[in-house]
């Protein structure tokens, strides 16, 4: 249920950044953003790094390669990007995703974090409870309600004043570490429980079947591989800015035209391959091909992503010039908000399916326009 009600405030933020109003006030994108003082109004901010050490008086969402955010936020914090370090004060909710999410603040409420490396330094106080998934979680800190952890590897030594529920590969309780409540975890191995640990309530092993393990490492999955989709995508479009606008503009230019390119590329490929193998003549040729559809595949969920994240921003600013910055920007913040959406049941599918499409019609179209002018 919370998973599900977090994909759809991150339905409504990407509806409200497609069709802007005049109630977002504050709005700055950049290659570089900088941010202080006192600002009332919500914040919405993304670029290449985001430095935000303010009192906001609203929300704060933000998304670039390198966030930090600082001070005071008494609204709720929305935060993804490569790197996300949040220090200082937030009064409601924090939510964020990233590479490398380091936490070291005072939280009023919840938190829901993600990452290939999660940090809760010792200094983090959670008042509400914690959800965290990740390659590598080290929580440290006080965290008021329960906690519950997904991840490969686990290390705790915190104060966590609720149950804890605990779901990975190695967990590691450490001294220092006071659960009030009851400690439950779901892993293949024992957990290494220091014995200055202190446990208050029950331990339980719970069992480890094959599709509740499958289930654990499928979520640490699906962080790395929206991680290696944010590098990779955003690799590309600083490699190849031109292709990239190009392959957009065509997108936006000729939507239903990209997407019957793209369903026939789609769909046409396979049977060339399989005519090729069959044939013996053009086997090595039929291997060629396949390789380069399996990658088309892939740049063109890309392309698809990054042509819906150039488009809504066009609509945001209402500027055609879009620095490298603000194109980034506007990736991260696309492929962050589909990877979500993506775990609605029946939208998700959908959703990367249409935007498959799209990316890859405008793809082969550059790709045709290309060969033509040689």
């Amino acid at each position: 249920m919370h998973l599900l009600r977090i994909a759809w405030r991150i339905l409504l933020l990407t509806l409200l950044l497609l069709f802007p109003s005049s109630a977002l006030l504050a709005q700055e994108f950049g290659e570089s953003v900088t941010r202080s003082g006192t600002v009332k109004e919500d914040i919405y901010l993304a670029g290449s790094n985001v430095n935000l050490s303010v009192v906001a008086e609203g929300d704060v969402i933000a998304a670039g390669g390198s966030l930090n955010i600082g001070n005071e936020i008494k609204g709720d914090a929305l935060l993804a990007g490569g790197s996300v370090t949040i220090r200082g004060k937030l009064r409601d909710d924090v939510r964020a995703a990233g590479g490398t999410v380091t936490l070291d603040a005072e939280v009023g409420d919840d938190a829901l974090l993600a990452g290939g490396n999660v940090v809760l330094d010792p200094s983090t106080c959670i008042n509400g409870r914690a959800w965290i998934a990740g390659g590598r979680l080290d929580i440290s800190g006080c965290i008021g309600k329960e906690l519950t952890e997904a991840g490969g590897n686990i290390a705790v030594s915190a104060e966590i004043k609720g149950d804890v529920m605990l779901a990975c590969e190695t967990i590691e309780i450490k001294p220092g570490t006071v659960i009030h409540g009851n400690l439950r975890y779901m892993s293949p191995n024992a957990a290494t429980i220091d014995q200055a640990a202190i446990i208050k309530g029950t331990i339980t092993h719970l069992p480890s079947p094959r599709h509740e393990r499958g289930a654990a490492g499928a979520a640490a999955a699906g962080i790395g591989i929206l991680i290696s989709l944010m590098v990779t995508g955003t690799a590309l479009l600083l490699l190849f800015p031109r292709v990239a606008a190009a392959i957009t503009d065509r997108v936006a230019q000729a939507p239903w035209k990209s997407l019957g390119l793209g369903l026939a590329v789609l769909a046409a490929t396979p049977l060339v391959v399989i005519l090729l193998f069959v044939s013996l003549i053009g086997l090595w040729l039929g291997f060629i091909l396949l390789a380069a559809y399996l990658v088309a595949l892939l740049l063109g969920y890309l392309s698809g992503v990054l042509a819906a994240g150039e488009i809504m921003l066009k609509r945001l600013r209402r500027q055609t010039g879009l620095t490298r910055g603000w194109r980034v920007a506007a990736f991260v913040i696309m492929l962050v908000a589909v990877g979500v959406l993506g775990l609605v049941p029946g939208l998700g599918g959908l959703l990367i399916f249409a935007l498959l499409l799209f990316g890859l019609g405008g793809l082969a179209w550059q790709v045709y326009r290309s060969i033509a002018t040689d």
